[in-house]
C-alpha cells in the first residue's frame, strides 16, 4: 500500500505514525503541550542519532530555561552540534552569541550559594548543574566563521549581524564592501536592520560614493517598521537638511516616534524640541519626563540638561541640590566638564553644602582629562591643602599645566611660586609667566610685574615700565597697585617725591577699604608729609585703618587719644587703642599699654599685667 507523505504543508496518514514514532517528532508534540521536560528528552535522544534540528531545539531549550536550567555554555554547546551539521540557523545564533558572550542569569544567586559552600562542594554542584560551564566566552573570529556560514545559507539575520561586525570591525579590520553586501542581503528581504545599515554607509559614505539622499532613503525603509535607530538618523536628516530638505517638523515627528520606544537620543532630541517649540509643541513636563528617561539610560546630554534646567531656572523653578545631583552623576559617568561643575558645586556649596573632600576629587579627576580651570582649582586645593593631603610638588605640576593652556590665575600663581624660591633663574621665570598674565589684561600680574621692575636688581629695574604697569593695574581697579603707587610718589626710590599723586593714590586705595592705604594718608596728615600737618584728619584715616585691624594705626590713635591732638583727650579710648595694638604684636604699644595698666590710665589699675607687657615690649 503507497502512504501519502507529505501535502500542501499538511502530514497524511503515514507521516502522522512517522511523527508519533520518531523521538525529533515526539519532542515536537511535547513541546507544542507545553510538556519541556519531555520535549528536551525526545530532542536529545534524537540529536544523539544526528538529528541537527533536534540538537537546534535541544539548544533553544537551554537558551530560554524551558524544561532545563538556564544555561548559556550548554546552549551554545547544542547550537553548535546543530551547527556543525550544517543548521543554518543554528550556525546564526551560535555566532550571535559567540560575538560578546554571556553569563546565567542566575550568576548572583551562584555566586551566593557558593559562598556558603566548600569550594570543592560548590564545584562538584556546579558541574552537575552546568555541564558546559555556566558563561560563554567572546569568540569574534569563531562567531565571524559561524554568521558567515548562516548567511551564505540565506539566513537574512545573520546577514544583518554579520554586516554590523564588518561595519565595526568586531574581530578584525572593518569590510565596508562586505559590510553592504551583507546589510544588503538582509535589506532586500526587508529587514529593517539591513536596511539601516545600508543607510549609515551611503548617509556617511563608507566604503560607497557618499549619498545622503539615498542613505536617508534606506532610513525612512527601517524606520517605517519601527526601527528606532533608523527613526533618530532620518529624524537627524531632517533637522540638518543632509539627504532631506531640513523640516523641524518632519524631524520632531521622527524623534518622537524613537523617544517613544525608548530610544536616549531621540528623547534627548524630542526634549529640546519641546523646550523651545520648534519642530514640536512646547511641552515642559513632556520634555522633563524625555530627559529623564533618556537620563535613567544613562545618555550624557540628556543629564547635562536636566542638571541645566534645574541650574539656570526660569519655568521650571531653580533647584541647585537638584541640579547637583544630575551634574554629579553625567561627572561619575566620565564627563569632564560635569566633573569640574561637581567641584564647584561642592567647593561654593551652592548644591547640598560644601563639601571641600568632594570639591578637590571632582577637580582632580577633571584635571586629570585635561580641564585646564580644573587643574587650577586642583593646584590651589593641593597647595592650600584644603579637602587633600597637602602637596606642593602637585600642586606646582598642575599650577604649569594650566597656566600652559592659558589659565591667567595660574600664570600668575606660577610666578608667585618661582619668587618665593628667589633665586635669579627663578625671577626669570616669574617675570616670563608676569607677562604672559599681564598681556592678558591681568591687573594682578601687572601689579606684581610693575613690583617687580620697581625693586629688580641691577639689570632688571625699570622705574618707567614698572611705574607705568602699576597705573594701569591701579586704574583697573586693583588697590595695592593703588597702595604701591602711593609709595612710588611718596619718594625714596631715587626719583623726586610727588605728595599729590601719593594722596591721590592713597586715597583711591583707601576708599577701596585698604586698611595700610588709609595708615598712609593719616601719616601724611599727622607728619605734614607733602599736605598741611592736619590732626583732625590723620586721627579720622587713624581710627578707620585701625577698626580694620591695622596694629600701627591703632597705635597712632592712641598717640593722638592720650595727647588730645585732633580728638579730644581720652585715656580710655587711648588704653583700648594701644591694647588692641599689642595684642597684633606692635612693640612700642606693648610698652605703652603696660605703662597705662601700672599707673591706671584709663583702665583699672593692674601692676602686675603692665609689667607684664612691659616687660614682652623690651623681649620683642
Amino acid at each position: 500500500m503507497t502512504v501519502v507523505t507529505r501535502k500542501s504543508g499538511r502530514f497524511g496518514f503515514g507521516s502522522l505514525a512517522s511523527l508519533f514514532a520518531s523521538p525529533s517528532g515526539k519532542g515536537k508534540i511535547a513541546y507544542g503541550a507545553g510538556r519541556f521536560q519531555d520535549a528536551a528528552r525526545h530532542w536529545r535522544r534524537a540529536a544523539g542519532r544526528g538529528d541537527p534540528e533536534a540538537a537546534f531545539r535541544v539548544g533553544e531549550l537551554y537558551e530560554r530555561g524551558e524544561g532545563v536550567r538556564r544555561s548559556v555554555g550548554d546552549a551554545a554547546h547544542w547550537y553548535r552540534k546543530a551547527a556543525e551539521r550544517g543548521h543554518v540557523t543554528a550556525q546564526g545564533r551560535l555566532g550571535r552569541m559567540l560575538l560578546s558572550g554571556d553569563s546565567h542569569d542566575a550568576e548572583g544567586r551562584w555566586a551566593w550559594f557558593a559562598e556558603q559552600r566548600a569550594a570543592d562542594s560548590a564545584r562538584s554542584v556546579s558541574e552537575a548543574l552546568f555541564p558546559q560551564g555556566r558563561t560563554l566566552a567572546a569568540d569574534p573570529q569563531e562567531a565571524l566563521h559561524w554568521l558567515t556560514s548562516a548567511a551564505d545559507g540565506g539566513d537574512e539575520e545573520a546577514a544583518v549581524r554579520l554586516g554590523a561586525v564588518h561595519y565595526t570591525g568586531v574581530g578584525g579590520v572593518r569590510d565596508f564592501e562586505a559590510a553592504r553586501k551583507r546589510f544588503l542581503q538582509g535589506a532586500v528581504a526587508g529587514l529593517p536592520g539591513g536596511q539601516f545599515g545600508l543607510g549609515d554607509l551611503y548617509f556617511h559614505g563608507f566604503g560607497v560614493e557618499k549619498d545622503p539622499a539615498a542613505g536617508a532613503d534606506w532610513y525612512e525603509k527601517a524606520a517605517e517598521q519601527g526601527h528606532s535607530r533608523a527613526q533618530v538618523a532620518l529624524g537627524t536628516a531632517y533637522l540638518t537638511g543632509q539627504g532631506r530638505t531640513a523640516d523641524t517638523r518632519e524631524a520632531g515627528k521622527w524623534f518622537e516616534r524613537a523617544a517613544d520606544a525608548g530610544e536616549p537620543q531621540a528623547q534627548w532630541q524630542a526634549a529640546r524640541m519641546h523646550l523651545t517649540g520648534d519642530g514640536l509643541p512646547r511641552n515642559l513636563d513632556r520634555a522633563e519626563t524625555y530627559l529623564r528617561k533618556a537620563a535613567k539610560r544613562d545618555h550624557i546630554p540628556a543629564i547635562l540638561a536636566v542638571a541645566e534646567l534645574y541650574s539656570r531656572g526660569g519655568e521650571v523653578l531653580p533647584d541647585l541640590r537638584e541640579a547637583e545631583k544630575f551634574y554629579r552623576r553625567a561627572a561619575e559617568l566620565g564627563d569632564v566638564g560635569a566633573q569640574f561643575i561637581a567641584g564647584r558645586l561642592a567647593a561654593t556649596g551652592e548644591g547640598s553644602g560644601q563639601n571641600l573632600w568632594e570639591a578637590a576629587r571632582w577637580f582632580l579627576k577633571a584635571a586629570e582629562k585635561g580641564h585646564a580651570t580644573a587643574a587650577y582649582n586642583a593646584a590651589c586645593f593641593l597647595a592650600d591643602g584644603r579637602g587633600v593631603e597637602r602637596d606642593a610638588d602637585r600642586a606646582a605640576e598642575l599650577y604649569r599645566f594650566a597656566a600652559e593652556k592659558g589659565v591667567v590665575a595660574a600664570q600668575v600663581a606660577l610666578a608667585r611660586l618661582f619668587l618665593a624660591k628667589g633665586g635669579g633663574g627663578d625671577r626669570a621665570n616669574a617675570r616670563s609667566w608676569l607677562e604672559r598674565a599681564a598681556n592678558a589684561n591681568d591687573s594682578e600680574a601687572k601689579a606684581l610685574l610693575g613690583m617687580l621692575y620697581l625693586n629688580g636688581g641691577e639689570g632688571e629695574r625699570d622705574l618707567a615700565r614698572g611705574e607705568s604697569l602699576l597705573r594701569e593695574a591701579a586704574s583697573a581697579g586693583h588697590p595695592a597697585a593703588a597702595i604701591q603707587l602711593g609709595h612710588f610718589y611718596s619718594g625714596g626710590r631715587g626719583v623726586e617725591a610727588r605728595p599729590e599723586d601719593a594722596l591721590r593714590w592713597y586715597t583711591i586705595a583707601a576708599e577701596a577699604g585698604q586698611a595700610e592705604a588709609q595708615y598712609w594718608i593719616a601719616i601724611m596728615y599727622r607728619r605734614g608729609r607733602g599736605v598741611d600737618r592736619d590732626d583732625e584728619a590723620a586721627a579720622k584715616w587713624f581710627a578707620l585703618a585701625a577698626d580694620a585691624g591695622h596694629a600701627a594705626a591703632s597705635f597712632e590713635l592712641g598717640v593722638q587719644y592720650c595727647r588730645g591732638e585732633g580728638v579730644p583727650q581720652d585715656l580710655t579710648g587711648g588704653a583700648a587703642a594701644y591694647r588692641a595694638a599689642a595684642e597684633a604684636g606692635h612693640k612700642d604699644a606693648m610698652h605703652n599699654w603696660g605703662v597705662m595698666l601700672m599707673k591706671g590710665l584709663g583702665v583699672e589699675t593692674d601692676e602686675e599685667a603692665g609689667r607684664g607687657w612691659v616687660e614682652r615690649a623690651a623681649k620683642s
